[in-house]
């Protein structure tokens, strides 16, 4: 059975560059993206952020609501 690879990322701990390189440390471990490929996906992530973030905004509105009912 191959083990997961998925690394997830709670907080990052620290970020730096370094040879092309992007390092992002977690408390799972040290996630590197190329930088170029990173930077071409940076529009990409900030979408899939925000809406996920619309999302939970939308769901503590709904809730403070209930509560004010």
């Amino acid at each position: 059975m191959e083990k997961d690879k998925t690394i997830y990322v709670h907080e990052s701990n620290t970020l730096w560059s370094d040879n092309g390189e992007v390092y992002l440390e977690c408390d799972n471990g040290t996630i590197v993206f190329n930088a170029d490929t990173l930077f071409n996906d940076i529009a990409t992530l900030a979408a899939l952020s925000l809406k996920e973030r619309k999302k939970q905004e939308n769901e503590i509105l709904e809730l403070l609501t209930k509560i004010k009912e």
